[in-house]
């Protein structure tokens, strides 16, 4: 072969061979967080995105937290949004606009002067909670910060009015307002129910799933659908059949890596220290001024279906109420008053029916003759003779 010739041949077969390895770039499968420009994500999103909607504080030991705002009866994991069950185990849909954030990534801690707060984290999960069943009821609470799905298996301690116990049958309903005990039962519960194990690791990060849909299944009698996580741009959270649309990057760094430090805009320093976890009923109904500040321009005046603390929740009336005296309004300490419905009044009794008296019956024999004694006028039977006719003899 021609040595010019022979040139040209190898040049041609690089040619084919860069060809080829770029047409399998192209045709490489996507991962779960290439859709995300994670050289750009940190927790300026968090800042950015939540701060509409609540009020920034920066804590001198916690650093920033976050106050959603919302009125006094909030509760994570329990106000406006439901459970499903998809891949990754028991996953928190919210329906506000920074659920995607709040019920995903970071934790809950409870001031009784700022209310609930969120702490941030990166780790996404399908909710930062710990699960628990006994008695028939399942139930759950925010982890506080400082916990994960390896400390929070055995040994996770939080206020008891921290939990929410549901029976298994509505664990999915969202209605749960309908169905909670109210904490007034919770000290019961918590004594007589174990610490559900369910986790699940990937990418590096362990998870709490929960649990099972054959335990729930089991537990409920009825069948548990199962959704599909699938990635979203969108930071509200859309159910579309048996998908779920979430905006979900896997890690999400304090700083990203072109930059991007900066704190929140409009943050304000905290008026006073956030304290350890506290329980919920110690609040008094008084909120911080800044506070009811934000409420007003948050419009978060509006009452979320069973957080009126001041009126019984009323079911949809297109759906079917089971009879449930025990529908509780959140941060209520002491029982409601619980009047049942007036009773329907029961029908009259029929009249009774006449007795018909039946005549005696004939004896079956007749009775012997009687004679009367004049003496004794005592009746006694009378003799009876028979005579017996003696036949003529024939004449001859």
């Amino acid at each position: 072969m021609h040595p010019h010739s022979s040139r040209i041949f190898c040049m041609l077969r690089l040619g084919l061979i860069l060809i080829a390895v770029a047409g399998m770039q192209l045709v490489a499968p996507v991962t779960a967080s290439a859709q995300y420009e994670e050289e750009y994500l940190s927790y300026k999103d968090f800042y950015e995105t939540l701060a509409p909607y609540g009020q920034w504080i920066e804590d001198k030991e916690m650093g920033y937290v976050w106050m959603p705002g919302e009125d006094i009866n909030f509760r994570p994991y329990y106000t406006n949004g439901h459970w499903s069950m998809t891949e990754y185990g028991n996953t928190w849909i919210s329906d506000y606009p920074w659920g995607w954030a709040c019920f995903h990534y970071g934790r809950w801690t409870y001031d009784d002067y700022y209310g609930w707060l969120w702490i941030p984290d990166g780790n996404w999960g399908p909710a930062w909670v710990s699960w628990r069943y006994g008695d028939g009821f399942y139930g759950w609470a925010p982890l506080a910060p400082g916990h994960d799905a390896a400390t929070s298996l055995t040994r996770y301690r939080c206020p008891d009015d921290w939990w929410v116990f549901i029976p298994p049958r509505y664990l999915y309903t969202g209605t749960y307002y309908r169905f909670w005990y109210g904490p007034r039962d919770n000290k019961h519960l918590i004594e007589n129910s174990a610490i559900i194990v369910n986790t699940m690791e990937h990418g590096g990060t362990q998870y709490i799933t929960g649990p099972a849909a054959a335990q729930v299944k089991q537990a409920s009698g009825k069948t548990v659908p199962l959704f599909k996580v699938r990635n979203s741009r969108n930071r509200n959270t859309r159910i579309q059949h048996d998908e779920i649309r979430m905006f979900r990057p896997p890690h999400i760094p304090q700083v990203s890596a072109g930059g991007g430090g900066n704190p929140p805009k409009n943050v304000m320093a905290a008026p006073q220290p956030v304290r350890k976890p506290q329980a919920v009923v110690k609040n008094s109904g008084s909120v911080p001024p800044f506070r009811e500040t934000v409420i007003s321009r948050n419009n978060a005046g509006a009452i979320t279906p069973g957080t009126d603390i001041n009126r019984t929740a009323e079911p949809q009336h297109n759906q079917t109420k089971e009879v449930n005296p025990y529908e509780w309004d959140v941060s209520r300490s002491v029982k409601q008053d619980y009047t049942p419905p007036p009773k329907k009044p029961a029908p009259p009794k029929p009249a009774p029916k006449p007795v018909v008296r039946r005549k005696p019956s004939r004896p079956a024999t007749k009775p012997a003759a009687v004679r009367i004694d004049s003496a004794s006028r005592v009746h006694k039977p009378m003799k009876v003779q028979t005579v017996t006719a003696t036949p003529p003899a024939p004449r001859h």
